[in-house]
C-alpha cells in the first residue's frame, strides 16, 4: 500500500478538468473523503486509516454539456483488479446519483465539515 503523502499526490495529480476532487475513503458501511483542499491530507488520510477505513480511489465532479455537473469516480491502479473496491465505487456513484436526482440544480461536495 502507497504512503498517505503518495495518494495525497495523486490527488493534486487528478485530472484537471475535475472539481472538487476527493480520495474515496472507503468504511464498512459509510464513506469518507479528503478534499483536495484540507489544511493536512496527509493527517486526515493518517486518522481515516487508523479508524479503519481504506483509501480507495479517486472521485471528483466535472461541467458537462447538458447537465449542471457529471460525477467521476476511479480505484487507484492498486485496486484496479479487485472486485471488493469496484462494488464500494458502484455504491458511491448510486448514493451521489441518487442525491442529484432529489436535489436537482446542486451538486456534490466533498468538502468536510
Amino acid at each position: 500500500m502507497r504512503s498517505a503523502k503518495e495518494l495525497v499526490n495523486d490527488l493534486r495529480t487528478s485530472p484537471a478538468a475535475w472539481m472538487d476532487a476527493a480520495i474515496v475513503v472507503a468504511f464498512e458501511n459509510r464513506f469518507e473523503f479528503v478534499a483536495e483542499d484540507h489544511p493536512d491530507p496527509a493527517g486526515r488520510l493518517n486518522r481515516l486509516q487508523e479508524q479503519g477505513g481504506i483509501p480507495i480511489g479517486l472521485a471528483g465532479v466535472k461541467p458537462a454539456h447538458y447537465t449542471d455537473v457529471t460525477f467521476f469516480a476511479e480505484v487507484f491502479p492498486e485496486y484496479e483488479g479487485q472486485a471488493w473496491a469496484h462494488r464500494y465505487m458502484d455504491t458511491l456513484r448510486r448514493i451521489v446519483g441518487h442525491q442529484s436526482l432529489s436535489r436537482p440544480f446542486s451538486r456534490p461536495s466533498f468538502k468536510e465539515m
